[in-house]
């Protein structure tokens, strides 16, 4: 049927028409732009992604480009750090010569004050864009400055949450600065309250059972009425009280051990001999003998050794004499005379040796006050009762911990003790006590309570401060005519500028090589991102070009279709005519 109304064929071919010229539109849009999806309309999340990494991607640009403006400051650091080592290198070969007594040392002081000119010239020069790792100011001497630090941007991050990241290198121009304002940079002294001086550790490993050395010189003869009486108190500690005897030495006693009648005692060996028949009467012979040898050996002439056996059951180890008393009354000129000691066997006279309660030891002096940097460390090893060695450290929170303050100052030998005490894990053992300006360390009692053969092994090392050695001099202040300080002295303080120098060459070289590796990085990430974007974004020109020319054909024969549906009315005219 044909109506006059309603043409649907024209309809149809419209349609075709609006859709082919739609296709085409777009199609051409593709080819102009070079994108499919140009727009939010074209894809939705293909167009969210590639939106959010082109913005990712400038601010990895900027971030690439902020860490070319670090790198120029490091690479300007590095090559005035590397300038100083070559002058400091001089400088200690100039100090060397001027060791020889026949150079002329106006001369070389003056070579030595140009060289120092020179590297002060190279850290203020060393400046890119207004900032100067090698000349600071830290508000404070760098010893004392907890942190000071200058960040160089080196990338931008988004994690899988979508959170973003600026991520820095950091430089520590603690380690950098030559010359601070306040003080405390490569060439110049460092603050002097950090001096850490350490005492040297005196240790004393061995431990043996108790004794005293006395001595006779003999000969003394009993009477009758004459006697020798002394209190001995064996094993006496703080952890028990020790075993009294009361002992007695008479003429019945020596003429029935010696086998004479004259109660004489000729030497030292016939007194071992009475005295241990008179332990053995008192009830002394199983905890005590007269047979010592720790100082002495078994024949000395005159010396004797009293001695605790270790077996009373006490974990002590002591002997002490007391209350001694003799009947022998000789003449006033014999009082006078040193043999008047003979009197009382050699009991009443100052000990030569006397060890009670033995125990392994270490014993330091405590120097002078000092302050303990905020980067430096003291450190020593210990090891108790064979127990695995531990190293335990010393530093400025440890120091302020246990003193209760802020600069880190220790002032005493109770103020160190009270550091150590905080320090050695608690249950160590660790016992420290001070007397004046001596520190001593030792095993504690309440846990490892034996003495002299039951004492435990112990071992405590030496102090070692870190930094080892304190700056006194400025490289400007060096004088080899004035007697300040020695050569040596200028040698070793140069030698120390001169390996921090190195260090902190290092350090920047380090820092170089992860700037170049984070810029190297930062380009490889900003192409990738681009690829990626372009995977998702960008038109395909070949396939374009192919659909193009078909919506241009499809278009042209869409448009001959509409006409030909619109001629059909005209064929119903003819049916009227």
């Amino acid at each position: 049927m044909t109506s006059i109304l309603t043409n649907i064929s024209a309809m149809a071919a419209l349609q075709s028409l609006r859709a082919v010229s739609f296709g085409l539109d777009n199609t051409q849009k593709e080819v102009s732009s070079g994108l499919r999806v140009a727009s939010a309309s074209d894809n939705v999340a293909y167009w969210s992604i590639s939106t959010t990494m082109r913005s990712d991607n400038k601010a990895i640009s900027a971030a690439n480009d902020a860490l070319g403006v670090g790198a120029a400051k490091v690479d300007t650091a590095y090559a005035g750090t590397e300038a100083i080592v070559d002058i400091l290198t001089d400088v200690k070969a100039t100090l060397v010569t001027a060791r020889e007594d026949s150079v002329d040392k106006r001369q070389i002081q003056g070579q030595i004050s140009q060289l120092a000119k020179q590297a002060e010239s190279i850290v203020r020069s060393a400046s890119f864009s207004g900032i100067n790792y090698l000349q600071t100011d830290g508000g404070d001497h760098i010893n004392n400055v907890d942190a000071f630090d200058d960040l160089v941007v080196d990338s931008f991050t988004r994690d899988s949450s979508g959170a973003t990241s600026i991520n820095t290198t950091r430089i520590d121009m603690r380690n950098t600065s030559m010359l601070n304002v306040q003080g405390g940079g490569i060439l110049q002294k460092d603050d002097l309250d950090y001096y850490m001086p350490m005492g040297t550790m005196y240790s004393s490993n061995t431990y043996h059972e108790g004794h005293e050395d006395h001595y006779f010189s003999g000969p003394i003869t009993f009477s009758a009425t004459d006697s020798v009486q002394f209190n001995l108190l064996v094993d006496d500690s703080e952890d028990a009280v020790g075993l009294p005897f009361h002992i007695t030495i008479d003429k019945d006693l020596v003429d029935d051990v010696l086998g004479v009648t004259d109660g004489r005692i000729g030497n030292v060996a016939q007194l071992r001999t009475v005295m241990q028949k008179a332990f053995e009467n008192a009830g002394a012979d199983a905890y005590a003998d007269v047979y010592g040898t720790q100082a002495i050996g078994s024949n000395h002439p005159n010396r004797y050794e009293i001695r605790t056996l270790e077996t009373s059951g006490h974990l002590a180890s002591s002997v002490y004499v007391s209350g001694v008393t003799t009947t022998f009354n000789p003449d006033a000129d014999d009082k006078d005379d040193i043999t008047w000691s003979n009197y009382k066997l050699g009991l009443d006279s100052s000990k030569i040796l006397d060890h009670d309660n033995l125990l392994p030891y270490g014993q330091m002096a405590f120097v002078a006050p000092f302050k303990v940097m905020v980067d430096a460390t003291i450190s020593f090893d210990l090891s108790i009762d064979n127990q695995d060695l531990q190293t335990f450290v010393i530093d400025r929170p440890s120091v302020d911990a246990a003193l209760g303050t802020t600069d880190g100052k220790i002032n005493s030998a109770e103020d160190f003790k009270a550091v150590v005490d905080h320090v050695v894990t608690i249950g160590e053992g660790l016992d420290v006590r001070t007397q004046g300006n001596t520190i001593t360390f030792k095993a504690e009692q309440d846990k490892f309570p034996g003495y002299g053969t039951y004492a435990v092994p112990f071992y405590i090392s030496q102090f070692r401060p870190d930094p080892p050695f304190t700056l006194r001099f400025d490289l400007s202040e060096i004088d080899v005519t004035s007697n300040q300080f020695s050569i040596d002295d200028y040698i070793e303080g140069v030698e120390f500028m001169l390996q921090q120098s190195i260090d902190s060459a290092a350090r920047l070289g380090a820092i170089q090589q992860r700037i170049e590796l984070a810029t190297d990085f930062s380009h490889r990430m900003m192409d990738e991102v681009e690829s990626g974007v372009s995977r998702l974004v960008d038109a395909d020109m070949e396939e374009a070009s192919m659909r193009l020319q078909a919506f241009q054909t499809q278009k042209q024969l869409a448009l001959q279709s509409l006409q030909i549906a619109n001629s059909q009315p005209q064929n119903i005219l003819s049916l009227f005519n």
